[in-house]
């Protein structure tokens, strides 16, 4: 049986591929679960307007991906940390603070971003971070931290 995969299936194909598969799979996994439909002549004709649809949304987010990267390398986020009068920092500054920051600073949106910190900062200065962004597009943020007054 011929179906179009609306998703992706481990083992089987990748979304929007047409796969021939056994009858019995089809029906009793892959339709009442909708990971695939019927590969009729309509379908396959939809599958071509889905697939053009599926290109130039991919196109629309690989450019706002590329603006928000063009944006990060620009911009800084500021954190303070507690200090002791020698300058040894009390806390540090994290991957989930990070993210929070950007959020909060409007540098980032709802679109997911993986922060590039082997280790929490605990030192003052500055500090440059690769933002993964997804779809091979990556940015620096630059982290200043200072002393709280």
């Amino acid at each position: 049986m011929k179906v179009i995969l609306l998703d992706d299936v481990q083992g089987l194909g990748k979304r929007y591929e047409v796969k021939d598969v056994s009858d019995g799979h089809a029906r009793h996994y892959l339709l009442p679960r909708k990971l695939a439909k019927l590969a009729t002549a309509a379908e396959l004709r939809r599958l071509e307007e889905m697939k053009k649809n599926a290109e130039k949304e991919e196109g629309e987010l690989k450019k706002r991906f590329q603006e928000l990267a063009r944006r990060l390398n620009e911009r800084y986020v500021e954190f303070q940390l507690k200090t002791d009068k020698h300058g040894s920092v009390f806390g540090s500054i994290t991957k989930e603070m990070i993210l929070k920051a950007m959020r909060e600073h409007g540098l980032l949106g709802k679109e997911r971003a993986e922060i590039q910190l082997d280790r929490p900062i605990k030192s003052l200065g500055d500090h440059i971070v690769a933002v993964d962004l997804k779809k091979g597009i990556s940015a620096k943020l630059k982290i200043i931290v200072r002393s709280q007054p």
